[in-house]
């Protein structure tokens, strides 16, 4: 029988152009150091000081190397390398940022992206092929990454077909949104990607949770459908996964990460063992749209939301659905709603109303430990931010889009996150704004040092 996986760990990796060392750990599946004559496929991932263990006590991981590992005893994937590349957080750049950063940060923080993919196709990936029994050609090369990570992953696989073949992209921070309650959409958005529309021969993976604030599902489903358009095979050359109720962090992406794996290195195709309609079970003649969430699961573990469904209404008086799931309303009702994936039925009921707004308000106050020099503002769910508002209270009103879920802790500065009362990790507060809220909260105790500087803020962070 084959022996357990192993990790190595790689110290003070030097990267020329980015002129910084990191540190490098190599997962090996069971078997390698047995079967010497097999070479193997490799995945590099990015922020890999949480890929296997936490960065510190009280944080969290992805656990991949488990993921791994169970798949491979299962037989479902076939054995792989995975590189994990611990981040470097300078204070003046960002290494996952290619071509523009967000204009917040643009004024101090610059895009060294460019490099950062020289160091891993010039600097380790050829270290990596010395060193370890890889099969170094495209098909068998990926890359992963989450958030930034994965908006690195998307522009240096796409201008590297010829080098990295598998793309994996966990919660993409393809558009930086903040809530912008004066202006006309009452959402501000900006572009942080370049389109790749040509047909490349890569293997993509893109998905996002629901519960992400204002990393929205839109974002990532737009590249998606783009790309679609421009010839890749959807459930063959890409998949896709709007996964309920996840949210923006480690846990999150560690708990699913798995499933782009078997997309990505599965032994043999699965079939559909169930169909599920997730989302909101009502549209409306007025106001917000509605867009069904089809998710296909098969029999190897395998997630995929269905972007062209075969939909059935019992009253297309009252309403359609298009291929895509959106629902087109005709008048107010009810009626039952089929789809059909591979002979595989799910059905759900729908109901029509009048009018749903496309934003709902949420008002949020929280009491917080007395401070001899309290902040001024601390932060809630994604780009929440709420003002001192008297000793030991916190508030703000938002006007956030209707849907959206939040999971997040309380912070007062870059990862300076509440705790319990013992000092010790708090689960996710979580809220979905589906209507008009009220929330109160309190603050037990806040975390007394912080784990990097506040200057190193990048994008989202102060609330992840």
């Amino acid at each position: 029988m084959p022996g357990q996986s192993a990790i190595v760990t790689i110290d003070s990796f030097y990267a020329r152009r980015l002129n910084n060392e990191r540190r490098i750990l190599v997962y090996l599946p069971p078997g390698y150091e047995e079967r010497t004559s097999k070479r193997y496929p490799v995945l590099y991932m990015h922020a890999g000081q949480r890929a296997f263990e936490p960065a510190k006590p009280g944080t969290e991981s992805w656990n991949i190397h488990k993921a791994a590992d169970r798949l491979i005893e299962e037989g479902i994937i076939e054995e792989i390398i995975i590189v994990a590349i611990a981040h470097v957080r300078p204070v003046t750049s960002n290494e996952y940022y290619h071509f523009v950063a967000p204009a917040a940060e643009a004024k101090h923080i610059a895009c060294t992206g460019l490099d950062y993919e020289h160091f891993i196709i010039r600097d380790l990936k050829p270290y990596i092929d010395r060193r370890f029994r890889t099969l170094p050609d495209p098909a068998n090369t990926g890359l992963i990454g989450s958030s930034a990570g994965g908006l690195s992953t998307y522009h240096i696989g796409f201008r590297n077909p010829d080098v990295f073949g598998k793309l994996i992209m966990l919660s993409p921070y393809f558009v930086k949104a903040w809530l912008d309650e004066n202006g006309e959409a009452k959402l501000g958005e900006e572009t942080l990607y370049r389109p790749y529309t040509d047909k490349l021969p890569l293997k993509l993976w893109f998905d996002i949770g629901d519960a992400e604030g204002l990393f929205l599902p839109r974002h990532v489903r737009g590249v998606v459908d783009r790309l679609v358009a421009a010839g890749y095979r959807y459930g063959e050359d890409i998949g896709y996964l709007l996964k309920p109720d996840a949210a923006h962090q480690e846990a999150d992406w560690g708990e699913r990460v798995h499933i782009p794996l078997i997309f990505m290195f599965g032994k043999t195709p699965g079939r559909v063992a169930a169909v599920e309609l997730l989302g909101r079970d009502s549209a409306a003649l007025k106001g917000m749209k509605t867009q069904i969430n089809a998710v296909a699961r098969y029999d190897n573990g395998l997630e995929l939301s269905v972007l062209n469904g075969d939909y059935r209404v019992q009253d297309p008086e009252v309403l359609e659905v298009l291929p895509d799931g959106t629902v087109k309303p005709k008048r107010e009702g009810e009626t039952a709603v089929t789809l059909t994936v591979d002979g595989v039925e799910a059905t759900r009921t729908y109901r029509v109303v009048n009018e749903l707004s496309e934003f709902v308000n949420v008002a949020m106050s929280v009491e917080v430990p007395p401070e001899s020099a309290p902040a001024e503002s601390i932060y809630g769910g994604m780009g929440m931010k709420l003002m001192r508002d008297g000793d030991g209270r916190y508030a703000g009103r938002f006007l956030v889009p209707r849907d959206t879920g939040y999971r997040f802790r309380f912070t007062r500065g870059f990862r300076r996150f509440e705790t319990a009362a013992d000092g010790s990790a708090l689960p996710n507060r979580a809220f979905r704004a589906a209507e008009d809220l009220v929330l109160h909260y309190k603050v037990e105790r806040w975390e007394e040092k912080a784990v990097d500087s506040p200057e190193r803020r990048s994008h989202a962070d102060q609330t992840f």
